[in-house]
This record gives structure tokens, sequence and C-alpha cells, in this order.
């Protein structure tokens, strides 16, 4: 599991060597693209969440959402792309603001186009904040291929590692790998698109209460058309979680900001019965977004999803609904 960063580090050093002999020819056709989006608006959900933690309140409540992102491509040769990014967001409830979440999310990829296939390595590094104080801090490494084929089919294939760290409690710590494939079909000119996925995930904690393994099947459809003269996309989502722990013991408590837990969720972990914990998850979503001009949308989404758990704190519905005004250049 540890030997992703170096096998990505080897590949980015390789890149380097590519880019470094081909420097003389890219100097005429060196491209790069720079892009800035930003979102402001308000969300509702009807139930308060904070999954990670295994939290969550009957309360609902409206949020003020807040996000922007910074990122850009660029192309040293015909083969080689690099990307990168960094975004932050920010959700503040009106009510329950021990609920606030702070994300700080930075991404760097780097890919390769030999025969055909596309080869490459990425890495996501994020920082969250619940209530103004950290939570989690979330690394994933990724080594992936992709390829399109004639007739629209794009596939693509990838392997994960990933390490969770949480500031307070050390027991929920974490080491997962993750194979994941997805199989994409574009047509009507690439303006519509369906996508179905699979994945597979191990996850190791520093408590055995934490270890479990996952199984996540997810489906999109996209179309791109116009309304009243005006660019308008629908999506609709779906997606389901099977995820099995390997141990019966009693869960490690949270402790949230002050010391305490997070208001109207009872005992921070509510006990599972007997047997190991077993998590059944199914959300479907909507998003229509509207442009108004080339760089101002409207986007609007609806969601919903049933959460089956034999652990109290995770057995719970939750539905929710956002419109968020977009400016992107």
């Amino acid at each position: 599991m540890n030997k992703l960063p170096h096998i990505a580090l080897t590949l980015a050093a390789v890149f380097s060597s590519f880019t470094a002999l081909a420097q003389d020819d890219a100097a005429q056709n060196k491209r790069a693209d720079f892009n800035v989006k930003l979102q402001a608006g308000s969300a509702y959900a009807s139930t308060l969440t904070v999954a990670s933690l295994d939290q969550t309140s009957s309360q609902s409540d409206w949020a003020n959402v807040l996000y922007g992102r910074v990122g850009g491509e660029l192309y040293p040769t015909e083969r080689i792309t690099l990307k990168g990014s960094y975004s932050m967001s920010s959700r503040k409830y009106h009510e329950y603001s021990d609920f606030n979440q702070d994300l700080r999310i930075g991404y760097l990829d780097a890919a390769l186009d030999l025969g055909g296939i596309t080869w490459g390595v990425s890495r996501h590094v994020a920082h969250a904040k619940l209530a103004s104080e950290p939570l989690l801090e979330l690394t994933k490494n990724s080594l992936y291929a992709a390829r399109l084929f004639s007739g629209g089919v794009y596939i693509r294939g990838a392997y994960t590692d990933t390490h969770k760290s949480f500031e307070n409690n050390r027991e929920r710590n974490a080491d997962g790998d993750e194979l994941a494939a997805d199989v994409y079909y574009f047509f009507n000119n690439t303006r519509t698109f369906w996508s179905i996925g699979v994945s597979r995930e191990v996850e190791q904690a520093n408590s055995p209460a934490f270890d479990n393994n996952a199984l996540k099947l997810r489906a999109r459809y996209s179309h791109t058309g116009e309304l009243a003269g005006r660019k308008s996309q629908i999506q609709l989502g779906w997606r389901y979680q099977n995820r099995d722990y390997d141990n019966e013991e009693s869960l490690p408590i949270t402790e949230v900001g002050n010391g305490g837990v997070l208001p109207g969720t009872g005992n921070p972990v509510s006990p599972a019965g007997t047997g190991t914990r077993h998590d059944r998850s199914h959300v479907v979503e909507a998003v229509w977004a509207l442009s108004f001009v080339e760089w101002l949308t409207l986007e609007t989404k609806v969601e919903h999803g049933k959460y089956n758990s034999n652990l109290d704190a995770a057995d719970y519905r939750e539905s929710g609904v956002s419109a968020l005004l977009t400016v992107e250049f």
C-alpha cells in the first residue's frame, strides 16, 4: 500500500524526462488552459449528518453554500497532460452551527498517452473542518488507465490508495485500497452520455471496530440541450453502497469541538445490537443547470438517500435540495 507514492514519483519523473526530451518541439506547440469556478447559494437538508463520524440528527436546516476553485491544464507535448486545481467550499447552517463544514482540496494529475491508452497518476489532498474545528485529513493517490473506443465508448480503470487521519479520534484513522472501473457511452455528438461504474474498497483502521470492505455501484445519465435558446443540462444519478464491517466491537467515542458531541444526536455511537455492522445505502439525485450567458449558470439539485444499518446512528433517510449560482471562466 505504501509503494504507491513511490510509483507516482517515479512515473512523474518519467513524464518529466519525456518533457525534457521533447522541449524543442513543445516550445512551438505548447498550450495551456486556466479556469476559475465560483458558486454561491442555499441548500436544505432534512437530516443533519456527519457520515465520517457516524453522527446523525433528526433536525433539519438550511445552509449558505460557497464554493471556489482555480485550476489549469498544461500540454508540454501532444502525449503529455498535466492538471492541477485547488478548491474551497463552505456550508454554514442557519440554526445548527455545530454542523458547519469547511473543505479544502488540492489536486494534481499527470497523464501520458501511449498507443491510444491514457496512463496517469493523480493525488488528492483534503482538509475538512467541522464547526470550525479540524476534523479530517484525507489523502488519495491513484494509478489509472483509460481509453476512448470508436462509437463513443470510454473505459477507465483505477487503483486508489487512501489514508484518513482524524483530529479527535485516532481510532478511526485508516488506510484503504480501492479498485474501480467505469464505462461511458457518448452519443448525440457527445451532448448526451450515460455511465456505469463499480468499485471494491477494503479499509483497515487503527481500531478493528472500523475495519470494513465495501461494494459500490453507480450510474449516471446526462443530456445537454437548449431551453428557450439557452444551454440546459439535465443529469440523473444513482449510487449504491454495500459496506460490511469485520469485527463485533463497541465503537470508540468521537469528541467534537469543546469535547462534547453534536447536538440532537444522542449518544455519540448507538449500540449496533448483535453481530457485526452492516450498512446499505441507495441515493438518487437529479441536477438541472440553466445557462443565462456563457459564464453564468443556475444549478439546482434534488437528492434523496436511504441508509440502512444495524447501527442506529447510521440508519436514517435524508433528502436535500440546493440552488447555486455559478460563475465560470
